[in-house]
């Protein structure tokens, strides 16, 4: 492992390169039948940004880095439900992958209700170290993250592995004393992180001393957002638009212009009933930058240019109840364009269906590896944060499920997903070409506005078609 040199100066630089907060997926996607092979303990669950997943075959090989020695060789091998890692479930051998069933994203909340000081010292002396605590996703995600990472770990340790499931709903009590109900290492939502770290309930891996991953020559391999004082990123997911291209006789919309353009692209648009991801999206499609969005949304002029963009297609929006209706009226012709998360898409994808994707103000959220602070086992997973996140282990996964690893040096090892045999890189988040115009979505700031932007969405839903005022708000 590389030593630890100037963390704490790193991370500021990479985490003030990103222009907002990273986020976290549609979680619950459908499930098929997971390998019972692993004792589970139901954790206390996260906030639904689980990813979606897809069961991985067996006795496919794992992508290998040029020059990697024998050693590497064994190692590598919101509120909507659609906003959480964690749910499509993982196709087996050559099986086609199975329609995920429905997983939106939704922020994570930490119970920040204890330690308003952070702790310093909060670790505790190592305890038994022949077994770790895990907390990571359920489903397919889940899945991917056992067969690639943890059993690996177990391996090469010599040490059992307990798999606590999240399910995107409920938090991982930090307060808690160590025992069954804390996990030594956790899968986090940047917003748990963020409020984590500031309670002193995670550690604060600059303070460690002992994790490669964020040594000087290794940091600028991780993408802005995905270095945190207190997290570790693994893997993106992102709010898309899915089109139809058959159903456009010309030229398919590739940009959130054209979207909003019915006259050009006529056909119907399936859109969530509910404003995160909708607010921001008109937004730039009506031109804004990413780096602004969240400004202008805090603002009554910003809300309005929003509300107007939505307005101008009013009359050619379907309104459902999450990304699974919204694919759903795509698949069956009552659309032609949906308003979709990348695991979603991928997996329509793979079972045939004409589904591309417009990557243009894609909207993308990151999943973390943290270390709640009550752990006892500190040393043990910082060890594990690090084979978690190595580029083998990140690309490995992501093969399994399709899921943006958030390492340049891992996406170069990314290739075909194992069972479904699609080119990856057109679906990845993460991928330079699909990164072009994104936005980071600031899960902190929802938290804050959330109440505002739902009750003004509703006055607008509840308005006359052709009312083109947006409703005010009370800042």
């Amino acid at each position: 492992m590389i030593p630890l040199l100037a963390w704490g100066t790193a991370v500021l630089l990479a985490y003030g390169a990103m222009a907002q907060p990273s986020p976290p997926e549609p979680a619950a996607e459908a499930e098929a039948e997971a390998p019972a092979a692993r004792k589970t303990e139901p954790a206390d669950a996260a906030p639904d940004t689980s990813p979606v997943s897809e069961a991985e075959p067996a006795g496919e090989t794992e992508p290998k880095a040029e020059g990697a020695t024998p050693r590497d060789d064994a190692n590598a091998a919101a509120k909507s439900d659609d906003a959480m890692p964690g749910s499509e479930t993982a196709a087996t051998g050559d099986a086609k992958p199975a329609e995920p069933a429905h997983a939106d994203p939704a922020p994570a909340h930490v119970d920040t209700a204890a330690s308003p000081e952070p702790a310093k010292e909060a670790k505790a002396p190592d305890a038994d170290t022949t077994k770790l605590k895990v907390a990571t996703w359920s489903g397919g995600y889940g899945e991917a993250q056992r067969a690639v990472v943890i059993e690996r770990f177990e391996a090469q340790r010599s040490i059992s592995v307990d798999v606590m499931e999240r399910n995107g709903k409920d938090p991982i009590d930090l307060t808690t004393d160590a025992g069954t109900a804390l996990p030594d290492a956790a899968e986090f939502s940047g917003e748990e992180i963020d409020a984590g770290c500031r309670t002193g309930q995670l550690v604060k891996l600059e303070d460690s001393g002992t994790n490669s991953i964020v040594a000087p020559a290794i940091i600028s391999d991780f993408l802005p957002g995905s270095l945190k004082p207190c997290g570790i990123g693994a893997f993106a997911w992102s709010h898309i638009l899915a089109v139809n291209p058959s159903a456009f006789e010309k030229r398919k919309p590739e940009t959130l212009s054209d979207v909003f353009d019915a006259r050009r692209f006529p056909g119907k648009r399936a859109f969530i009933k509910e404003p995160r991801f909708l607010m921001e999206v008109a937004l730039m499609a009506d031109g804004a930058e990413p780096a602004e969005v969240y400004d202008l949304l805090g603002s009554e002029e910003g809300l309005q240019r929003a509300f107007a963009k939505l307005a101008s297609i009013r009359g050619d929006i379907i309104w459902v109840g999450d990304s699974k209706a919204a694919m759903e009226a795509v698949a069956k012709g009552d659309a032609a364009i949906a308003q979709s998360f990348s695991g979603r898409a991928f997996f329509a994808a793979a079972r045939g269906a004409p589904i591309d994707i417009i990557w243009d103000g894609q909207i993308y959220a990151m999943t973390y590896w943290a270390i709640p602070a009550k752990s006892p086992r500190q040393e043990l997973a910082r060890a594990f944060l690090d084979f978690a996140t190595e580029p083998q282990q990140l690309a490995a996964v992501a093969q399994r499920f399709p899921y943006g690893p958030t390492r340049t040096s891992a996406l170069a090892l990314t290739k075909q997903h194992l069972s479904a045999g699609l080119d990856l890189q057109a679906y990845l988040p993460t991928a330079p070409a699909n990164l072009k115009t994104a936005l980071s979505v600031d899960e902190g700031w929802w938290a804050e506005n959330s109440e505002r932007l739902e009750a003004a969405f509703a006055e607008w839903l509840a308005k006359p078609s052709d009312a083109s005022e947006a409703p005010r708000t009370s800042e």
